[in-house]
């Protein structure tokens, strides 16, 4: 499986910076979390295309800033800004296509919003979803705690509606977090996934460097790609996870060998 590193780890560093941190580490593999509507200026992404191009590194996938609100853009109990919030996610579609990245990452709905279903919400999403495919594009949907695609049930429902074209992206944090099964999160994306975060577990900490927790990351790994031939893991923990540059070295290889 590739392993790469998410610019997410250095977060609140600029995105610019936050990819020279991913070269310098080894890693091939990224994706890009952007932090604010100026790095989104096309001229911007072309100097992330740049270095991304000069070390070699492959970007997967673009994280928006927006994801926190994307329950009012997109899933608001009023529909009149959906056709905004499709329009601005365009820049994030533009971007991908100067990096060369397949995927943009969402988190979605939040689990508190009971008025949104979840055939509605992949209603909206698969309007989201078809203007991404004309920049050739998908959208993966993450499992993230505070959303609703963060837990099973909701999963097993949301693949029912959502369009074949919609990813997911696995997060192995966030699926401990929100007192999943990791395995069964896995199962129900399937061959949807379209990559992985990934972070190391021990006790209450489900944010640390891959080899630093007791969580058996080389088995999940290889689950996930000998049964749904998923070929692309990213290493996302907290910034306060890292303490040196070299422990996140350290963790890439830990993954790698």
């Amino acid at each position: 499986m590739n392993i790469g590193i998410s610019t997410g780890c250095f977060y609140p560093e600029k995105t610019k910076k936050s990819l020279i941190k991913v070269a310098e580490s080894g890693a091939k593999y990224t994706e890009i979390f952007f932090n604010t509507d100026s790095e989104l200026d096309e001229n911007y992404v072309r100097e992330l295309r740049k270095i991304a191009d000069e070390n070699k590194i492959k970007v997967l996938s673009i994280h928006p800033y927006t994801s926190a609100i994307e329950t009012f853009m997109f899933f608001s109990k009023n529909d009149y800004k959906l056709a905004d919030s499709i329009k601005y996610y365009e820049k994030y579609f533009r971007a991908c296509q100067i990096l060369g990245a397949k995927y943009v990452v969402i988190h979605g709905c939040y689990i508190t919003a009971e008025y949104m279903t979840i055939k509605r919400y992949t209603n909206n999403l698969n309007l989201l979803s078809k203007k991404a495919r004309e920049y050739g594009v998908y959208i993966s949907q993450e499992n993230v705690v505070r959303f609703k695609c963060g837990y099973s049930d909701n999963l097993l429902e949301f693949v029912k509606y959502a369009d074949k074209d919609i990813k997911f992206v696995f997060d192995l944090k966030q699926a401990i977090r929100a007192k999943q099964d990791p395995y069964q999160v896995l199962d129900i994306m399937g061959k949807r996934i379209s990559h992985i975060h990934i972070s190391d577990s021990k006790g209450n900490e489900n944010s640390l460097l891959p080899g630093r927790g007791t969580f058996n990351l080389k088995k999940l790994l290889s689950y996930a790609e000998n049964r749904f031939n998923i070929d692309a893991a990213l290493i996302e923990v907290y910034n306060e996870n890292i303490d040196s540059s070299e422990s996140l070295k350290n963790s890439l290889y830990f993954l790698i060998d």
